[in-house]
């Protein structure tokens, strides 16, 4: 089973990745990570790329973690939403949308790292509209889509019991 976490910066597709990955014993190949060591580039050399190329890499991503054969987890950047194709790609796995109130988002995006270099400028504004345009992507690409609770431990137990009763 392919397992795609998708949603906003902030939302903890790298952190409840990493937690499913250990209990289910599958692989977790985290976005940011995989473009830096995939594609020969540092982290502050992807966070300052155009915010265009970074999108282009994020889609290379996708289509190449797909191509890996074993079942695996991955998070997803919350750019790949906005491409058709991608889309497409994303409706061929077992995507999550892992939603998060807008305030919460606000709130986790901070200001440094892989992304944030779009949202330096009117940061709020640029989240707001961001999440009014890619939250109906998100539902409806994904197979499942979580409300995001304060605490990651609870929704990896939901995320965990969903996708082993798809396995069965």
């Amino acid at each position: 089973m392919k397992v795609l976490l998708m949603g906003p910066m902030g939302a903890g597709k790298s952190t409840l990745g990493k937690i499913l990955s250990t209990e289910l014993g599958w692989p977790y190949f985290d976005n940011d990570g995989e473009i830096t060591s995939n594609y020969g580039l540092s982290a502050s050399e992807v966070s300052a790329l155009p915010i265009e190329k970074l999108h282009e890499l994020e889609s290379q991503y996708l289509r190449d973690v797909l191509k890996r054969p074993e079942s695996f987890i991955a998070g997803v950047a919350a750019s790949v939403i906005d491409s058709p194709s991608n889309r497409v790609l994303i409706e061929s796995t077992f995507a999550i949308y892992l939603r998060l109130p807008l305030s919460k988002i606000v709130e986790r995006a901070g200001s440094a790292g892989v992304g944030r270099q779009a949202i330096a400028e009117n940061k709020e504004q640029i989240l707001i509209e961001r999440f009014n345009r890619r939250d109906p992507l998100y539902r409806g690409s994904a197979k499942l889509v979580i409300e995001l609770s304060n605490s990651p431990k609870r929704d990896v137990a939901q995320i965990k019991k969903l996708l082993l009763s798809e396995q069965a």
